[in-house]
């Protein structure tokens, strides 16, 4: 099954000049997982694209994650799309 991990950074930065700046970072990945993979496996990689994040932002105001997994029913059955 295919699921895609999102992890977006933002917060209020100092910009000589101007009064008000925001800074943001997203990154995106898109994994091909197998139906026994587990939720501590996907933890794993959320946290390993929080790290990627961090490294280039540090101490952002909000860190934000989130984990889709796109399906549909198909027949009574649920179907993976990807």
């Amino acid at each position: 099954m295919k699921i895609e991990i999102e992890v977006r950074a933002f917060g209020e930065v100092e910009v000589q000049g101007t009064e008000d700046a925001y800074k943001g970072v997203e990154l995106m990945r898109v994994h091909k997982l197998s139906k026994d993979t587990t939720l501590g496996e996907v933890e794993t990689l959320l946290s390993t694209l929080f790290g990627e994040v961090e490294n280039g932002y540090n101490n952002p105001k909000q860190c934000l994650g989130k984990i889709t997994i796109r399906a549909s029913k198909e027949d009574g059955k649920i179907v993976y799309l990807g």
